[in-house]
C-alpha cells in the first residue's frame, strides 16, 4: 500500500488532515496520564481508597494514610480533565487538622467511606481508634470544594458514636439536602457491640451539613436492629424522601441460619412504624444468606441482593424487592429471585439501579478461576430475557477476578471494575446485556505497567464513563493512590463499499481512554476483512477476517498491534475489504 495513492484515493490534502485534527473536540480526559494520575505519593503507605463525585465530572478521593502516626484520613480532588485541583494540598488534605490533640491517641483512623455534599465537597466517615476506653468509634468530617476542612465542624471530626465497644463496618448515604449553597449531610450505619447489644447489632446516625449530629436522633446512634443473635454487614441507600433503607444479614434464627432483613429509617431518627420492629425479613430460606447489597427502586423502596446457600454445596445470587410500605413485593418470589447459575459458587454481589425500577447486579463466580458476572433483574422481578439466563460473563480470561466495584452508566447498563490478578480491569455491560464493543473481551486494563495494583474504587462521571482509583505499588517501596478516567469510546465511521471517504482523529494509546470503535456497513452477507495499516504500508492489526452478516456493524481497535503492544502516536489506515473491493480510512493518533 503506497501512502501517496491512498491520499489520492481519499481525496484530501495534508492541510485538510491538519485542519480536521484541530477541529475535532478534545474530550475531558485530555490531561489524564496513560497509566493514571498520581493522587497521593507521600512517604509511607496510602491505601484503601473510596471515591465520590464532585458534581462536575471529577472525583473526590479519600484513603487511609500512614505518613503520620495518628492522622490517617486524607482526601484529594481530581478534576474531570485529569488535573489535580490546585486549591487542594499536594498529596491530599488531612481531614483531622489538630494533630496536637491526637498526639496521645491510642490508634489511628481506618476504612473511610464518602458521599458528596451537593456543593462540590464531600462528607467522609471512618472507624476511629483514638480512645483506648471506648475502643473503635465512628467519626465524620466535611471537606469543602475549596479543599479546606469545614471550620464549622470539629477539627478532628464530628463524633457520631463514642459508645463503649466496637463500632465498625461502616456504610454511608447522602441525606439529599445539599445544593443551593447549602452543604448536605449524611447517614452512616455500622455494626455495634456496645454493652446491652445482643452480640452485634445495627446502628445508624445522621450528621447534618453543619457538622452537628441531628438532635432528633439518639446520642451515639439509633438502634436499627437489636434482635437476638448477630446482625452484620449493613448496607444503606437513600429512600428519596429524606430517610434511608438499611439491609443486613441476620442470625436471629437457630433453624434457618443467616437470613436477610431490611429496615426503613425516617429522617426524624425513628424507625418507620409501618415496618416490623427489628426489620422486614427478605429471605429466611434454609441455608445461609449473607453479604447483601442494595439499590434504590426509584419509588422509595429498594432491591436487595445477596449470596445464598439454600442449595447444598453451592452458593448463588438471589434478590428481593421491598416496597416503600415495608411489604415485600408480591410480584417477586418468596425468599427472592435467583439471578445466577453461571458458576459453581458465586459471591460478593454489588447492585446499582437501572433507572427503571430494577437493578444491575455484579458478582464474582468460581468456575476454573474466580471470574466476573452481571445480571439484570427487572422491576417486575423477572430476570431480563435479553441477558444470559445464568448471568453475563464480563471476562473470559483465565485470571483471578475479584473485589469489584460497580456504577451505573446512566443508560440502563453499568461499568464494573475489579482486581484482575495484579491489574485493575474495567468492563462496560450495556442495558441490552451485551458487552460494549469498545472494551476487549477480557476487560480494559487501566494501566499497562507490570506493578501490582488493586483495591479499586469507582465513581460514575456520566455518558458511560467513570473514574477509578486504586492502591498502586509502582514505586517499589510502599503503596500510593492513583486514578484514571475510563471513557466511553467515540465511534468512528469507516466508509463502506461505495461510500464516501473522510479523515478522523483517534484517541492516544492510553488503556483507560478506551478503544477506537470502527463502524461500517456491508451491503450483503459474505467475506470481509478490516485491517489497520501504518504509513509504511505494514499491516499493524487484522480486526476482522471471515464471513460477516449484511448491515451496520462495529468493531473495536484497542490501539494495539498484533502482538498486544500499544502503537505509537501517528497516522494509521483502516482498510475494509468486502466482495473483492476495498476502501481505506485514514486514522490519526496523538
Amino acid at each position: 500500500m503506497r501512502v501517496g495513492s491512498d491520499l489520492v484515493r481519499l481525496g484530501v490534502s495534508l492541510g485538510a488532515v491538519l485542519l480536521l485534527a484541530f477541529a475535532v473536540p478534545r474530550r475531558a480526559a485530555a490531561e489524564w496520564p496513560p497509566c493514571g494520575r498520581a493522587i497521593a505519593t507521600a512517604p509511607a503507605a496510602q491505601e484503601h481508597s473510596a471515591a465520590t463525585t464532585d458534581g462536575a465530572g471529577g472525583a473526590i478521593i479519600t484513603w487511609h494514610d500512614e505518613r503520620f502516626p495518628s492522622v490517617n484520613i486524607f482526601a484529594q480532588h481530581v478534576l474531570a480533565s485529569g488535573v489535580l485541583d490546585a486549591a487542594w494540598p499536594l498529596d491530599g488534605q488531612a481531614l483531622l487538622t489538630d494533630s496536637l490533640a491526637l498526639r496521645s491517641a491510642d490508634g489511628g483512623q481506618v476504612s473511610p467511606v464518602i458521599v458528596p455534599d451537593g456543593e462540590g465537597g464531600a462528607i467522609v466517615a471512618w472507624e476511629d481508634n483514638r480512645s483506648p476506653v471506648t475502643e473503635t468509634d465512628v467519626f465524620a468530617q466535611h471537606i469543602l470544594a475549596s479543599g479546606a476542612v469545614d471550620r464549622a465542624w470539629p477539627a478532628d471530626g464530628a463524633p457520631l458514636s463514642v459508645a463503649t465497644g466496637l463500632q465498625n463496618t461502616l456504610a454511608i448515604a447522602a441525606d439529599g439536602t445539599g445544593g443551593r449553597g447549602v452543604a448536605g449531610g449524611a447517614f452512616v450505619v455500622w455494626m455495634d457491640t456496645r454493652p446491652g447489644t445482643s452480640i452485634v447489632d445495627i446502628f445508624a446516625q445522621h450528621v447534618l451539613g453543619t457538622g452537628h449530629v441531628d438532635p432528633r436522633w439518639p446520642a451515639n446512634g439509633l438502634a436499627v436492629c437489636a434482635a437476638p443473635g448477630r446482625q452484620e454487614f449493613p448496607v444503606v441507600v437513600e429512600d428519596g424522601s429524606g430517610g434511608v433503607i438499611v439491609a443486613w444479614d441476620d442470625l436471629r434464627s437457630s433453624t434457618t441460619g443467616d437470613d436477610i432483613f431490611s429496615q426503613h429509617v425516617l429522617a426524624s431518627g425513628a424507625v418507620d412504624p409501618a415496618w416490623p420492629v427489628n426489620g422486614r425479613a427478605l429471605c429466611t430460606a434454609p441455608g445461609d444468606q449473607g453479604r447483601p447489597t442494595i439499590a434504590s427502586d426509584g419509588a422509595q423502596g429498594a432491591i436487595v441482593a445477596w449470596t445464598d446457600g439454600r442449595t447444598a454445596n453451592s452458593f448463588h445470587i438471589f434478590a428481593e424487592h421491598v416496597l416503600a410500605t415495608g411489604v415485600v413485593d408480591p410480584a417477586w418470589p418468596t425468599n427472592g429471585r435467583g439471578i445466577s447459575a453461571a458458576a459453581v459458587t458465586e459471591s460478593r454481589p454489588l447492585a446499582v439501579s437501572d433507572g427503571q425500577g430494577g437493578a444491575i447486579v455484579n458478582w464474582q463466580g468460581f468456575t476454573v478461576h474466580v471470574n466476573m458476572f452481571a445480571q439484570h433483574i427487572q422491576a417486575s422481578g423477572v430476570v431480563d430475557p435479553a441477558w444470559p439466563a445464568g448471568g453475563r460473563a464480563l471476562s473470559h480470561r483465565d485470571r483471578v477476578q475479584d473485589l469489584a466495584e460497580i456504577v451505573p452508566d446512566g443508560s440502563g447498563g453499568a461499568v464494573v471494575a475489579w482486581n484482575d490478578s495484579n491489574d485493575v480491569v474495567a468492563q462496560h455491560v450495556l442495558a441490552t446485556g451485551v458487552l460494549d464493543a469498545a472494551y476487549p473481551d477480557g476487560g480494559r486494563r487501566l494501566c499497562d505497567l507490570d506493578d501490582q495494583r488493586g483495591d479499586v474504587a469507582l465513581v460514575a462521571t456520566g455518558a458511560g464513563g467513570a473514574i477509578a482509583a486504586w492502591t498502586d505499588t509502582r514505586n517499589g517501596k510502599d503503596t500510593d493512590i492513583y486514578a484514571v478516567q475510563i471513557l466511553e469510546a467515540e465511534p468512528l465511521d469507516v466508509p463502506g463499499v461505495g461510500g464516501r471517504e473522510a479523515v478522523f482523529l483517534a484517541s492516544s494509546p492510553n488503556p483507560a481512554r478506551g478503544s477506537l470503535v470502527l463502524r461500517f456497513a456491508l451491503p450483503q452477507e459474505g467475506e470481509a476483512r478490516l485491517s489497520i495499516y501504518d504509513l509504511s504500508g505494514r499491516r499493524v492489526r487484522e480486526l476482522i477476517s471471515g464471513a460477516r452478516p449484511a448491515g451496520e456493524q462495529s468493531i473495536a481497535w484497542d490501539l494495539r498491534d498484533a502482538n498486544g503492544i500499544a502503537v505509537r502516536p501517528g497516522l494509521y489506515f483502516a482498510r475494509l475489504e468486502a466482495a473483492g473491493r476495498s476502501l481505506t480510512q485514514r486514522l490519526a493518533t496523538r
